[in-house]
């Protein structure tokens, strides 16, 4: 015979799992998360750009907000690097230039595609985060593998920086 009190440590120990559960997929979340916010690239220590990274459903996608501009100030940065001459045209800004990016444990991000529009080149770099506002980007190619190192920049603002 199931005493109450039986009753009661079971429904407890149901709970109780219930809730850490939810608290490590909570955690998953909030770990897979540390790569969102705004990246700037540089090159041979110039600034490139800026990447602003987002959640887009269960993948990590990222946009251009911001990039130098070797046309002048008033022409707006092209895609002219793009290997489809029907694309040369389109606005950088506001490019999605990051797609389908998984987070994998352990602060990595692989499975997805970087358009490098600098070189008409479409990529697949693992990313991990190094530190709270380092995130590295390797590229294998063969037997070789780059790193890049993105910085984090807080509140970037296109107009004013």
């Amino acid at each position: 015979m199931i005493t109450i009190w039986t009753k009661t440590v079971r429904l407890g120990v149901l709970a109780l799992s219930i809730v850490a559960s939810s608290a490590l997929a909570e955690s998953a979340d909030s770990a897979a998360n540390r790569i969102v916010g705004q990246w700037l690239i540089e090159e041979d220590g110039e600034p490139m750009e800026v990447i602003e990274i987002y959640p887009c459903g269960e993948e990590f996608c990222g946009k251009v907000i911001w990039t130098a501009n070797f046309e002048g100030p008033e022409e707006e940065a092209r895609d002219v690097n793009n290997p489809d001459e029907k694309l040369r045209d389109r606005s950088l800004l506001g490019l999605e230039v990051l797609t389908g990016y998984t987070y994998q444990g352990d602060n990595s991000w692989q499975e997805g595609k970087l358009y490098v529009h600098r070189k008409g080149k479409t990529l697949s770099p693992k990313f991990a985060l190094v530190s709270q506002d380092t995130l590295k980007a390797q590229v294998k190619f063969l037997f070789i593998t780059k790193s890049f190192d993105w910085v984090r920049v807080s509140n970037f603002d296109p107009e004013t920086d």
